[in-house]
């Protein structure tokens, strides 16, 4: 009979993740993932596989509990604009009181694994195209609403305010503070009149 999982995967996972995070996958050993995880190497293994599938689940994870704040703000009875613009805020806030984050996971793995695995590219890619159809929602709705006039079609925009959001990080990670990020959210924000 086997041995039923005594363990939250949730926990594993967000342990894992935070590992991943702070070091990237080839940054990572086994043991460093064993340590945060609190999991034996034969429950590691039985449950994951190996380091390479854990890592593809802690993304999924990662992009699930993104995935569940965006929904937490578009929820909120506010136009599109307002959505956009709270996002923005809080991601600003958030880079500026953390400024040792080290990013994005997803960012990273992006720059780190995506050339070299095709899950990881996914993973990637259905994250880039679930927070352009939410931003694409979100202008189509204040473009409605008359809080923005667009000169070019709405998914045009998504794209470039999904670049953004990814830049904000990037810039933070290149020790960019509160003053440059919110002259890019400025900016940003100002292009949609």
């Amino acid at each position: 009979m086997p041995k039923s999982k005594q363990f939250d995967k949730n926990k594993v996972l967000l342990a894992a993740s935070e590992v991943f995070h702070r070091n990237g996958y080839n940054g990572t050993s086994i043991d460093q993932l064993l340590t945060a995880t609190g999991l034996s190497r034969s429950s590691l293994y039985d449950s994951f596989k190996d380091k390479h599938n854990l890592y593809l689940e802690t993304l999924e994870f990662y992009k699930t509990s993104r995935a569940e704040q965006l929904d937490k703000l578009n929820e909120k009875d506010l136009n599109g604009l307002q959505k956009i613009e709270m996002m923005f805020s809080e991601v600003t806030k958030h880079l500026v009181n953390h400024p040792n984050d080290n990013g994005c996971l997803l960012v990273n793995a992006a720059a780190e694994m995506s050339k070299q695995c095709f899950k990881t590219a996914q993973v990637i890619c259905n994250n880039k195209d679930d927070v352009q159809d939410l931003l694409t929602t979100w202008l189509t709705d204040a473009q409605d609403k008359k809080a923005i006039k667009l000169s070019k079609p709405v998914k045009v925009y998504s794209q470039f305010l999904y670049n953004t959001l990814l830049g904000l990080r990037v810039m933070s990670q290149s020790g960019a503070g509160k003053t440059e990020l919110n002259n890019v959210v400025k900016v940003a924000l100002e292009s949609l009149n």
